[in-house]
């Protein structure tokens, strides 16, 4: 048995080979491995069809980007990748297509690194048993040293003429199958006609907002339903990224976990055009997920398809699904946000499993805990940069909330984030993390800026993103472009306690009061229960001057230290001073046990009219870095002072102008 070069160039192919290389295209577009992609089954088909044509010239990357993609014939290669990404997605699929056949093909279609011209590996027919390795189909790395390549050296091929008399051979078989594509577009036509809501690309254009439903845990194990929930919010972030579409949050999208109601109506609540369902199964290290696309105006299915990976794959399979989703209702993803969603680099199971049992705490606001896990998970596997960037969030929960002293914990935070990043600078959420440190623990106003917005560009879809943008436009005075900001938060949560949170704050700190109020009775006829929502409501009573309401509403939402300065803040301004210095003497046990609440006493000394007093603590706060100090700017309470000179000196010191 010869062992010359297996690789024949398109031009030395006969018609048999022609036509064998032709129906070998048909399976492989037809099989598990480019189901559910038609831009890779596209990109295929061209390549093929161009090499089999002898057209090879048309196979450079410019070409391949005007002719599929629409790019100008002059387009910048360079800064815009979309060929390189969907080359090396169809590599890809033809490495799973023929690792995963049970047949042996007669011809293996190949696409070299660095090349966009196929190559085609035909099998030997031989009449004695030898034994058979496999060659790889995607490259030409087999090649023997040395050997040039051309047709086996036992079984040469005669130059047919095709290569002869290129025109007028090929006129005839032009002919032919221009004749079977007239079938064939004849054919779909009169299918689109009984199925036009599967088919008809208009319909899959209207849609541009999308809701994926939590993965429904087909396991039987209700053990396993955090990996279901874990897997459905990775998707949702996935497809996030795709700038074109609005994808509802996860808050929002868990709200109908388990629930009975319609997808039509689950549409209507959420005001999107499409759905995505299905369910997910994992058995030892293989995961299986069913997801099908539904339009929401008709209540039929656009696209479903099954797909079964290994666990240590999952990251890849995740950018996947969400291409394909957006492939298939015709969204416009970029080339930057294409190469984003294609991911190789495995992970550890046991990381894996630790870091989405920490998600689900962390989902929970039990952060103490989550963060063990992201612990955990980081020793198993240190590359794991979703986690670092998990654990900065919890971080900065723990710090913004008061559980936690606020310089270690913003430090934490700021190094958490900053490793993910370094890691993986794709990652929105671990941006938001680096500007929320760069507003808490430096003060560094343009640095927090620049990443809002890096972390927005990297998924214009995080609600979360939004809310924290929001807050940074509030602190720094930036009130219309905060609530238009809060406005967008509560557009991708629109069922979320959280955001109409953020909302009614905002209104709050923009000193639009009935609105902040009207936004918590919304919020009450939706039947969402958060533990703070007294906290906000307490604030508002207090600016509209109804002090009882106020400090009813306090009393309900507990003694930590925030509430307490809120607390004595009201009584001061309601005459009941003793009440007000009873706080004073209370949020003095917090700063000595964990250093917190130096800027609330500030507040009720505000309150209570004690200028020089109120200025005092407010210094404290500053030599202790304390976070209540970037609402300097925005903070109701503390009007009283902002006339005073002292005021505006340190508003230049905290980096915010008045």
């Amino acid at each position: 048995m010869s062992t010359a070069d297996p690789y024949t160039e398109p031009e030395l192919l006969s018609p048999k080979q022609i036509s064998q290389v032709r129906d070998h295209l048909k399976e492989v577009i037809a099989s598990h491995a480019f189901a559910g992609s038609k831009r890779t089954q596209d990109f295929l088909h061209l390549i093929v069809g161009h090499a089999l044509e002898g057209e090879v010239g048309s196979l450079r990357e410019r070409m391949i980007g005007a002719e599929m993609f629409g790019r100008p014939v002059d387009y910048d290669t360079g800064s815009d990748s979309v060929v390189r990404v969907k080359a090396t997605e169809v590599r890809k699929r033809l490495a799973q297509y023929y690792r995963e056949t049970n047949t042996r093909p007669t011809v293996r279609i190949g696409l070299p690194s660095g090349s966009y011209v196929p190559r085609f590996i035909f099998e030997p027919q031989e009449t004695t048993a030898e034994p058979h390795t496999d060659v790889a189909p995607t490259g030409l790395d087999e090649q023997p040293a040395g050997q040039k390549k051309g047709p086996p050296a036992d079984r040469p091929v005669k130059k047919s003429s095709l290569t002869e008399s290129a025109p007028e051979a090929r006129r005839p078989l032009r002919i032919v199958a221009g004749a079977v594509l007239a079938l064939i577009l004849i054919a779909l036509a009169c299918y689109a006609g009984v199925k036009k809501w599967y088919l008809d690309p208009r319909a899959r254009g209207e849609i541009r907002s999308i809701a994926i439903l939590p993965l429904k845990n087909l396991s039987g194990d209700p053990g396993q339903d955090y990996f279901a929930d874990g897997m459905t919010e990775e998707l949702i972030n996935d497809l996030g990224q795709v700038s074109t579409l609005r994808v509802i949050s996860l808050t929002s999208a868990m709200s109908y976990k388990g629930t009975r109601k319609k997808l039509p109506e689950i549409a209507r609540e959420l005001a999107v055009s499409g759905v995505v369902e299905g369910g997910i199964q994992r058995e030892g290290n293989q995961v299986r997920i069913s997801a099908q696309l539904i339009d929401a105006n008709t209540d039929r299915p656009i696209w479903a398809h099954t797909y079964v990976r290994d666990m240590t794959s999952v990251l890849a399979l995740q950018g996947e699904v969400a291409r394909t989703i957006a492939e298939e209702i015709s969204s416009n993803v970029t080339p930057q946000e294409n190469a984003r969603l294609v991911r190789e680099r495995p992970i550890d199971l046991e990381a894996q499993d630790l870091y989405l049992h920490g998600i689900l705490l962390r989902t929970d606001d039990d952060c103490k805990d989550a963060i063990e896990y992201f612990n955990r998970a980081i020793a198993k596997d240190p590359g794991y940069s979703q986690a670092h960037s998990a654990m900065a969030s919890c971080y900065g929960m723990m710090g913004e909330s008061g559980r936690m002293p606020y310089v270690a914990a913003f430090t934490r935070q700021k190094a958490e984030a900053m490793k993910a990043i370094e890691l993986d600078d794709s990652l929105s959420e671990a941006h938001a993390e680096l500007a929320n440190t760069a507003m808490t623990l430096d003060w560094d106003w343009p640095t927090a800026a620049a990443q809002f917005h890096r972390a927005l560009e990297l998924n214009p879809n995080s609600a979360t993103s939004h809310q924290k943008y929001a807050f940074y436009l509030v602190r720094t005075g930036h009130l219309a472009e905060a609530l238009a900001e809060v406005e967008r938060s509560v557009d991708l949560d629109p069922v979320s306690g959280s955001t109409f949170h953020a909302e009614g704050f905002v209104y709050y700190f923009s000193r639009q009061y009935d609105k902040a109020l009207a936004v918590t009775r919304t919020v009450r006829g939706l039947k969402i229960n958060l533990s703070d929502w007294n906290f906000l409501t307490g604030d508002i009573y207090a600016e509209k001057g109804m002090y009882a309401e106020s400090i009813a509403a306090f009393l309900k939402s507990g003694d930590g230290p925030y509430t307490l300065g809120h607390l004595g803040n009201a009584y001061a301004r309601a005459g009941q001073v003793d009440a007000a210095r009873k706080t004073i003497a209370q949020l003095e046990v917090h700063v000595r046990k964990d250093g917190v609440g130096r800027y609330e006493i500030a507040l009720v000394y505000a309150g209570l009219g004690k200028k020089n007093e109120a200025f005092k603590w407010l210094e404290e706060s500053y030599n202790t870095h304390d976070v209540g100090l970037i609402y300097l700017k925005a903070d109701p309470c503390l009007d009283p002072l902002r006339s005073d000179p002292r005021f505006d000196d340190l508003a230049r010191r905290v980096g915010l102008t008045k």
